[in-house]
């Protein structure tokens, strides 16, 4: 299995339009900060959920994940004789980690900007667990809707199909259910790990059961 999540880093770290969403993410912290708010306020603003966030989880899933006919890692891992649920689980490996910085990325950079140029503006060690706890409750809502892209990226195994389901089903949740309106509780972190759980369990089942194409 190390082998193959290897091969899952170097696939990750070759592909350019992986590169362009991280040059991406990068550029929109830097240009959507260029107002008069201060870091904290950014801080507090960027925890929100966005269309900006769905676009770009679903981008990345789709970039990451359904690209098998070009680099035929599963064909070549299971004719080696690797389980499907070994190859799931590989593909998690690189994709976790990766998606954790790129959901930061954006956060970091645009509050460093608004730092540097208007100052913090808050007294942070008054407010530091409060702020730990959004961002806590930040990542885990972001895994929720990445669970739901890579159940998407699964079934139709097509980037742009991909692109389509995860974009509209994440938007649309948002909508329906906006549990970064309120106040962060253990119900809405309930939500979103339970969300995540069941999306990525049942991308493993169909990931085990359905055609690779």
């Amino acid at each position: 299995m190390r082998d193959l999540i290897k091969a899952e880093y170097y696939k990750l770290k070759r592909l350019p339009s992986v590169h362009m969403i991280f040059l991406f993410a990068f550029l929109a912290g830097v240009v959507q900060e260029f107002s008069p708010c201060r870091g904290y306020q950014v801080y507090t603003i960027s925890l929100a959920p966005q269309l900006f966030d769905v676009v770009l989880i679903s981008v990345f899933t789709a970039a990451f994940l359904c690209v098998e006919r070009s680099w035929r890692t599963i064909g070549n891992a299971l004719l080696s004789g690797m389980s499907r649920r070994t190859v799931f689980f590989a593909k998690l490996s690189a994709y976790v980690p990766a998606f954790l910085v790129l959901i930061l990325l954006p956060l970091a950079v645009s509050v460093c900007v608004a730092t540097i140029r208007n100052g913090f503006g808050a007294d942070g060690d008054a407010l530091f667990f409060e702020w730990m706890a959004a961002l806590f409750f930040y990542i885990v809502y972001r895994f929720f809707m990445a669970g739901l892209s890579i159940f998407a990226a699964t079934v139709i195994q097509n980037p742009l199909g991909t692109l389509g389901i995860s974009v509209a089903g994440n938007y649309l949740i948002s909508r329906v259910k906006n549990p970064m309106g309120n106040v962060v509780t253990y119900e809405t972190l309930i939500f979103g790990v339970i969300g995540t759980v069941i999306s990525l369990c049942l991308a493993a089942f169909v990931f085990e059961r359905i055609e690779i194409r």
